[in-house]
């Protein structure tokens, strides 16, 4: 038994290219519509573990310069913040907010940086969903392309289920230390339970531009090649004639099923109805 998932498409210049070469360029979460999404969340206690000390040290620069034995004392100090606040009480100052501010900011950008290291391909259990056609689709006037993956596809170990919580999964000291491994899982697979309407999965990579790039020539796109598991496509209920036509034709010489979906004329839903005269399929 394998699984079955969708995506929801417009009909962009190259839309072609996923439609109907099935190579799909993985997304990176720097620019999903989900704030949130992929974002790794730290616990208080986890901020040393984060910055390195250097990293305290210049910010404090930024407000006072360092005689030699200062920096020695922050260096070699196991509680960084209590030295600081000895070294600018010995200077008659306080810690100012705005360092811890300055901080954080830099742990922000940490965070883009490690979020950008990520790629996702987004998929869906549905078909049929009345807001993933308005939201992904283009207002149904785009397609929905059914993979079908097995157990012994190459991609199928790559696919993660989205788990939909009210809390954020919150990374500790402790999970750091201990190096556990469903850190990234946790993180990238996770949403607020309002997204739980999508009934998400996820094909989850990494940026090889980013995290290989001694490796990696900087102009190669890595992509997925999807083709051989597009079982089926889906015309949204307001989709233009000529796509509609095109994918007609490239379902009838690749042996591909279509469906167009209908507005129910008594309901809010939608169905699903074949088109029999595309291909004879053994099902």
């Amino acid at each position: 038994m394998g699984r079955n998932l969708y995506r929801y498409r417009s009909f962009k210049d190259d839309w072609k290219e996923e439609a109907f070469g099935g190579i799909v360029e993985p997304s990176s979460p720097l620019y999903f519509n989900d704030p949130y999404d992929c974002g790794f969340c730290f616990q208080e206690d986890i901020l040393n573990e984060i910055l390195e000390k250097e990293d305290y040290i210049k910010v404090l620069e930024k407000y006072i310069p360092l005689k030699r034995e200062e920096y020695d004392l922050i260096f070699s100090s196991n509680d960084i913040e209590n030295a600081m606040q000895i070294v600018l009480q010995n200077r008659g100052k306080k810690l100012p907010d705005s360092l811890f501010k300055s901080l954080r900011n830099d742990v922000i950008e940490c965070m883009d940086e490690l979020k950008d290291a990520v790629r996702v391909v987004c998929l869906s259990e549905t078909y049929d969903s009345m807001l993933m056609w308005s939201h992904y689709a283009r207002n149904h006037t785009g397609y929905c392309i059914e993979y079908e993956f097995n157990k012994d596809d190459m991609y199928y170990s790559s696919l993660h289920q989205v788990r939909y919580t009210k809390d954020r999964f919150n990374i500790s000291k402790k999970d750091i230390l201990e190096g556990r491994k469903d850190i990234i899982d946790k993180t990238v697979c996770s949403k607020a339970d309002v997204w739980s309407y999508e009934k998400e999965w996820r094909i989850v990579t990494e940026n090889y531009i980013k995290t290989r790039p001694s490796k990696v020539d900087p102009k190669t796109r890595c992509v997925l090649y999807l083709k051989d598991n597009i079982k089926a496509f889906y015309l949204g209920a307001k989709i233009n004639e000529k796509e509609k036509s095109e994918i007609i034709e490239f379902a009838k010489k690749n042996n591909r099923i279509v469906y167009q979906m209908i507005l129910s004329a008594n309901t809010y839903e939608l169905r699903a109805e074949r088109i029999d005269n595309v291909i004879a399929v053994k099902e």
